[in-house]
């Protein structure tokens, strides 16, 4: 009270001594002084009673309505079930139920909830409910609490009186998978490994039988020993190499007797046979030395997972490696989607017998290099040019400033073996060469390689042949790797690579999470179907995406296996693919732990619990009232003529 009443005295004050007398003085004194009273009761936390205008309960049943409440044992009840009924009867008690699963949710609507939540986390609603000035809470659940430590941190620090009170007493048996992973294969002949990850719910279970699946048939079965309730065990797999190359969908299914829980018998991944996604990928159409020398050095500075294909025929493309690990030879959809996928792509050899699919992959966006041997390859590089002009031209001693010209720094060029076939732009005005080259050493300086900053992203393009006979040399061994691990770290610098494919940003979403969408800059009209079956769960056209904001959300999607299709205007497919949305939960990985529970099933926090009513912070009012006066205390200000 002292407070306030010297708040306003000093607005009287202030208004009345020390500003310009004016008419509404006194007015403009009771505003500011009826601001700053309503902070200081915010401030101090001023409680009000639960039955005044706009109060609510101020005793709480917090309802676990995640989804092992579902669990039902053979010949009994769910633990749902039951936590339903004592919420109904502490309804008619007076009590507010509050549903909470995966947050700090809002007090339930008519009607039941259902246990759809994923995960089980109570502090952040013990936080809301102390917030929200609740001086009673009981918790119904059967405590497989994912936030125990949080939980009991809470206990110790709010003002609540809490009780805990289980359901679901008997014993749930339960086999899940946490997680599957797989990873991608490379080369299709090679075999799939992979990991699972198992967790059991009770120590009934000894042994559990899981069996892997490749779209559908099974590949492996084995029986493994389960691990203690509330613990985790990984068991590695050995799969055959797979049917077909592309993305493959693979499932792990566990199987247990007498299973309450199937939620999580089922975790699924999609993997690249053929190819590894985001790795390092050179493609080269005309084979020669230079995919032999560029390749493991970029391997070996950017640290990617590297994977090199060298034309051998019409549709056949031979693996890069060791004669004892190469690969069967694979077609140009394998290679294709290799190049799709690729965190840094390198297309070797790109001219005027460019099959379409290779035309497509050199406007791919971002962080490409682009080795063209022909005018036709280099207006596709998006430099016109004439036809290489031969002769032997080697690399002036003058580094012009580029990205790449730190790299560059202290290199001796001028004793370097000679480039070939070096294609003269028609434009030199717009080329601006990371590296200059003089014919025999004493024409006019050209440029053998550009570095663009393009909408879609960084690119780099050799305007020259014959690089690797630096690397084949040991004076222009260093040259070379400078060169090369500068034109690498530039790309890699620059803004993420846009798939070429309207794409899930991942091929198995968890539950409950958005779909999101990764949408390639075009200005060609496209709609997005997503179907469930035969039945489209989702449709909508795409607008032109700017680089910067490339991802389109589809919402939260049921549990399924889903299928997806793009669209041109006229209603031609463009593209299509699958993606998961998990069933998976880890809800019964959990154990069951009442926090500080006692013999009674009843725990209280140990912090001092607020006297009753609802606190002032948490009605709207009062921060209306602070503006409004604010407000027009400002406005008479104006028009009284102070500042």
């Amino acid at each position: 009270m002292a407070l306030a009443a010297g708040l306003v005295v000093y607005s009287f004050w202030l208004y009345l001594r020390l500003e310009i007398a004016v008419p509404a003085a006194k007015r403009l004194a009771a505003a500011r002084a009826g601001a700053l009273v309503v902070v200081l009761l915010l401030l101090f936390d001023v409680r009000l009673p639960a039955s005044g205008a706009g109060g609510g309960s101020d005793e709480w049943v917090l309802l676990d309505a995640s989804l092992s409440m579902s669990a039902e044992p053979p010949g009994g009840a769910s633990p749902w079930s039951e936590a339903l009924e004592r919420a109904t009867a502490l309804d008619r008690a007076g009590w507010e139920v509050v549903p909470f699963g995966d947050g700090a949710e809002t007090p339930a609507a008519e009607g039941d909830p259902e246990p759809e939540a994923p995960r089980t986390l109570l502090a952040p609603i013990l936080d809301r409910a102390a917030e929200a000035g609740v001086r009673r809470v009981r918790v119904v659940s059967d405590f497989r609490l994912e936030d125990a430590v949080a939980v009991r941190s809470a206990l110790e620090a709010l003002p609540l009186e809490v009780e805990f009170e289980p359901v679901g007493a008997e014993e749930v048996v339960n086999a899940g998978i946490s997680a599957l992973e797989i990873s991608d294969v490379s080369r299709p002949s090679d075999p799939v490994r992979g990991e699972i990850e198992i967790h059991v719910a009770s120590s009934a279970v000894d042994s559990v039988t899981v069996r892997v699946l490749e779209e559908g048939t099974q590949v492996a079965e084995l029986r493994v020993p389960a691990p203690a309730p509330g613990l985790r065990a990984r068991v590695p797999v050995e799969l055959p190499p797979a049917q077909a190359a592309g993305r493959v969908r693979y499932s792990a299914e566990v199987v247990a007797e007498r299973d309450a829980f199937p939620s999580d018998d089922e975790a699924v991944a999609y993997v690249s046979v053929g190819h590894e996604e985001g790795a390092l990928v050179l493609v080269s159409l005309r084979p020669d030395w230079e995919p032999r020398y560029l390749l493991p050095l970029l391997e070996d500075v950017t640290g990617l997972p590297a994977l090199g294909y060298l034309r051998a025929g019409p549709d056949r493309f031979v693996p890069m490696g060791r004669a004892p690990d190469r690969a069967a030879p694979v077609d140009s959809a394998t290679v294709r989607r290799a190049a799709s996928a690729a965190t840094l792509f390198v297309l070797h050899g790109l001219g005027r017998d460019a099959d379409p699919w290779a035309r497509a992959l050199a406007r791919r966006n971002g962080r490409t290099v682009l080795l063209p041997v022909d005018a036709e390859g280099a207006l596709l590089s998006g430099i016109p040019s004439g036809e290489p002009r031969g002769g032997e031209w080697y690399a002036s001693g003058d580094i012009p400033m580029s990205p790449i010209a730190g790299s560059l720094a202290g290199v001796t060029l001028l004793n370097l073996p000679p480039l070939t076939d070096v294609l003269l732009p028609t434009d030199p005005a717009r080329v601006r060469g990371a590296l200059l080259v003089q014919l025999r050493g004493a024409g006019a300086p050209e440029a053998a390689l550009q570095l663009d900053e393009r909408e879609g992203g960084r690119v780099a393009v050799g305007l020259a042949q014959g690089f690797w006979r630096w690397a084949a040399r040991e004076n222009g061994r260093d040259a070379y790797r400078r060169l090369w691990s500068g034109v690498a770290g530039w790309l890699l610098a620059g803004e993420g690579a846009v798939p070429l494919e309207v794409r899930p940003t991942r091929w198995v979403v968890p539950r409950g999470e958005p779909v999101l969408w990764s949408v390639p800059p075009d200005s060609v009209p496209r709609t997005l179907v997503v179907s469930l079956g035969d039945s489209v769960v989702w449709s909508a056209p795409l607008e032109e995406q700017p680089s910067s904001s490339n991802v389109v959300s589809s919402g939260v999607l049921p549990p399924g296996s889903y299928g997806y299709r793009v669209d041109s205007a006229g209603g031609v497919s463009m593209g299509s693919g699958r993606f998961d949305v998990a069933a998976a939960t880890l809800e019964m990985a959990s154990p069951v732990l009442v926090p500080g529970s006692t013999d009674g099933g009843q725990a209280a926090g140990t912090a001092e619990v607020e006297r009753p009513g609802s606190p002032l912070r948490t009605r709207p009012w009062p921060y209306l009232v602070v503006i409004g006066l604010l407000c027009a205390e400002w406005i008479g200000r104006r028009r009284s003529g102070l500042r």
